[in-house]
């Protein structure tokens, strides 16, 4: 197929599944050609080399580079900060994310013609080029902390016919007062918390969308309002993963270089699914442990067996819990922390709290930082 017709099918497919409503998005993504905003090589996941990242460039394989370019699925497009090792990348550092998510931050953003808008995380410069053609290039503001792809997606929002849109080399968490004030903000990767310099330039009234971020598990996509106050108010919503900013990105870990013998051996009836895979406990969890645990799932030769590792990088502390068919599960760890009795003990403050949903949760901003409570 063509690239318009490759185009014109993801939108059946958006507005099929409900992502895409009758409105002013279906038409920008029909008109907005994402795949001219896809570099010459893309990164893909293989498995024969272990889970490392290959390279895919369009000269050699253009088929499935086309492919890739109008499927409902993110792209990515920088490994390991540009700096990928010859046999292959580990960490995703830049992508341009699924058109269906693209499409409901959009909705939550809730943009109209004419509005100044900021975006935090140019990428590939799609989603910049998405917003100008409702409030105008002139009105849009994009910044990527990454020299190169921030030249990137100047080039391909000159050619695409967006050069009128501001795109600023620098650190987003700073925002870019000298466009201030701003109708919306909207953030392109994930951030620990919201920096209040979003919120002061954001106008009384205006709006910001930011996918928060923690390693433990994500909480999801926040929704704020500014206030004349100096503060922004909201509430979380749909379910999303974004790679943190370079500043909060908890480094991969590889078990060898942390786990030794364990120091505490116990078990526990508690299944990981309970902490680990519900988005209510695991988001509460998250909070209490603070930003830096990962947790990563080992599979077993059985379904439904393996095992669960916790991780904190920082403190070299870890924690593994080994799933048979029953409970108890063994449990080992070692380090400065215990980290499974911290999670234990977090699931049982949100069962105690009455399992309260992400939705429960306000989030404030203000001068003095981040603020997420329940409701009492």
């Amino acid at each position: 197929m063509t690239f318009e017709q490759e185009r014109a099918r993801l939108v059946t497919e958006l507005v099929a599944a409900g992502s895409l409503g009758d409105d002013w998005r279906r038409a920008a993504f029909e008109q907005v050609p994402r795949h001219e905003f896809i570099p010459g090589t893309v990164w893909q996941v293989s498995e024969a080399a272990g889970g490392r990242l290959l390279a895919m460039r369009r000269d050699t394989d253009p088929d499935t580079w086309s492919k890739l370019a109008y499927r409902n699925e993110p792209v990515h497009t920088q490994v390991d900060d540009g700096n990928p090792p010859a046999e292959g990348g580990w960490e995703v550092t830049s992508s341009t994310s699924a058109p269906s998510v693209v499409a409901k931050m959009l909705h939550a953003l809730d943009v109209e013609p004419g509005m100044r808008a900021l975006e935090i995380g140019a990428g590939t410069g799609w989603n910049a080029a998405l917003l100008s053609w409702r409030v105008g290039a002139e009105n849009v503001v994009t910044v990527e902390i990454d020299p190169t792809l921030a030249a990137l997606a100047r080039d391909a929002l000159d050619r695409a016919g967006f050069d009128t849109v501001t795109v600023v080399t620098g650190d987003g968490m700073l925002g870019h007062s000298a466009g201030a004030p701003y109708d919306r903000v909207i953030a392109t990767v994930g951030v620990r918390e919201v920096p209040y310099a979003w919120v002061a330039q954001t106008a009384a009234g205006g709006r910001l969308v930011v996918p928060l971020y923690n390693s433990y598990h994500q909480p999801g996509l926040l929704t704020l309002t500014a206030h004349g106050d100096g503060t922004a108010t909201g509430r979380l919503s749909w379910p999303l993963e974004f790679m943190g900013t370079r500043a909060d990105r908890v480094p991969r870990v590889a078990p060898a270089s942390i786990v030794g013998e364990p120091e505490v051996i116990g078990e526990t009836d508690l299944h990981p699914r309970l902490w680990g895979s519900g988005r209510d406990a695991a988001m509460a969890i998250g909070q209490r442990l603070g930003d830096g645990v990962r947790l990563q799932w080992q599979k077993g030769a059985a379904p439904g067996q393996g095992a669960v590792w916790l991780f904190d990088p920082a403190s070299r502390s870890w924690a593994s819990v080994e799933v048979g068919e029953e409970p108890p599960y063994r449990v080992r760890q070692g380090g400065p922390r215990r980290l499974f009795d911290e999670v234990a003990d977090a699931y049982r403050w949100w069962h105690e709290a009455g399992e309260p949903v992400v939705t429960d949760w306000t989030v404030t901003v203000g001068p003095g930082g981040q603020r997420m409570a329940l409701p009492g």
